[in-house]
């Protein structure tokens, strides 16, 4: 389960940092701590960092700006809320929420300075920020509700709309005035506006806030308190992780990917990796490169086969459909003969001498030319040469014919001419 480190920065900067450590569903996890941003960097090991800043310093703003795509959202949102505010707009920086069903952007405006000084310090003790929440954000929302948060040093409230407006403890009186009288009745309004108030207050500030209570209570329509007996912190905290208000990392203080920290670590991997696909990718090149010489080799052999077998060719661009076109040629008489040709007439020769008289006969030369074959055979005897003769002839298709029979000493040479039949 992932734990997060929840710092919040005091309204004064050289007062000490309070933090907290919650789990993902923002439940307290150990004690509330103080002191410096070291001790916080301590104390946060490889934990996530949440970083809350006054909301006092946090200006808060709804917006209606039809522009969707967010980085020109971020760009027009200074000039759309220009004239509402008072500093330069070069010195301030702006963070846009979520759109909210009104189809309006939450907007958070900041003092460039302020942010920097926040992140400065951040950044010098190596903590693992992910976020910077106003702390104003984080009193959370409740329906046509103003939200106060009373502290023994600071109050702060949060009304309906989002604005945040803070004073110290001693100033309740006025904050509070100012804002009952912005929720008094308007020429516009038919019956006076209801007004909802819930106010957390931590132990040590009861006895302060119980004479406003009794005063307020007159004045509004609901009015509730909840005691925070480990004071606003955790109540915080817990709003940071389960429902975050705007995030002011955006645009120029937008979080960095964290990639290039781990890279010492990987690098001497990264590098077997990269050696190990070098060689693979030459054993692949090597490999390719062999197989093309095998294939010109190949086509070389191929060539000079086909030169010698047929003088009269000059240019071969496909050697099987050449070679092919020669042996159809070869038998092809006439339509019907090409299918059967060279290699049928032998192999019936081959069956008519090979079993029979294999053993007394043999073949000296064989010549094919047009469908018709010319053996010159060497037989024992004439019996032998015409016997062979007659074999051939009872196949079907084939007609034998002795050209010629020489007696070579104890032996006959024969010419015999095959051709099929009706050629």
């Amino acid at each position: 389960m992932a734990n997060y480190l929840v710092l919040r920065f005091s309204d004064v900067p050289t007062e000490p940092v309070e933090w907290v450590v919650v789990d993902q569903f923002g439940a307290q996890q150990g004690q509330i701590e103080h002191g410096d941003l070291q001790a916080a960097a301590d104390a946060s090991g490889d934990k996530q960092v949440i970083a809350l800043v006054p909301g006092t310093n946090v200006l808060r703003a709804v917006i209606d700006i039809p522009i969707r795509n967010q980085a020109k959202l971020l760009q027009a949102i200074p000039f759309a809320m220009e004239d509402q505010l008072a500093g330069d707009i070069e010195e301030l920086h702006f963070a846009a929420g979520k759109r909210d069903e009104n189809n309006q952007v939450p907007v958070a405006v900041v003092e460039r300075l302020k942010m920097e000084a926040w992140l400065e310090q951040i950044s010098a003790v190596g903590l693992n920020l992910i976020g910077v929440y106003s702390d104003g954000d984080a009193l959370g929302e409740m329906p046509n509700t103003t939200i106060l948060l009373v502290e023994a040093q600071r109050v702060t409230l949060r009304d309906a709309t989002g604005h945040v407006a803070a004073t110290d403890i001693n100033s309740i009186d006025a904050l509070i005035n100012v804002w009952v009288n912005q929720h008094q009745l308007t020429e516009s309004d038919a019956l006076p506006p209801p007004i909802n108030l819930f106010i957390y207050v931590t132990p040590d500030c009861e006895s302060t806030i119980q004479p406003v209570i009794d005063r307020l209570r007159p004045k509004v329509e609901t009015l509730e308190t909840l005691v925070l007996p480990d004071g606003g912190l955790p109540r915080l905290a817990a709003q940071s992780i389960v429902a975050p208000g705007i995030n002011l990392l955006h645009g120029a203080y937008a979080r960095r990917s964290t990639y290039g920290a781990y890279w010492p670590v990987w690098r001497a991997s990264a590098a077997l990796l990269a050696g190990l696909c070098i060689i693979l990718l030459g054993f692949k090149i090597f490999e390719i490169s062999s197989l093309d010489k095998q294939v010109a080799q190949l086509d070389k052999t191929i060539d000079q086969a086909i030169h010698y077998l047929f003088p009269e060719v000059r240019e071969i661009r496909d050697a099987r459909a050449l070679f092919d076109s020669k042996i159809r040629g070869l038998g092809a008489i006439n339509p019907g003969a090409a299918s059967g040709g060279f290699l049928d007439t032998l192999d019936q020769i081959a069956t008519a001498i090979g079993p029979k008289n294999a053993a007394t006969a043999t073949i000296e030369s064989i010549n094919y030319r047009s469908g018709i074959m010319e053996l010159r055979i060497v037989a024992p005897n004439v019996e032998t040469l015409d016997k062979i003769r007659e074999t051939i002839a009872e196949s079907a298709g084939l007609q034998a014919e002795i050209q010629s029979a020489n007696p070579d000493g104890d032996k006959v040479r024969g010419r015999m001419q095959i051709k099929r039949a009706g050629a």
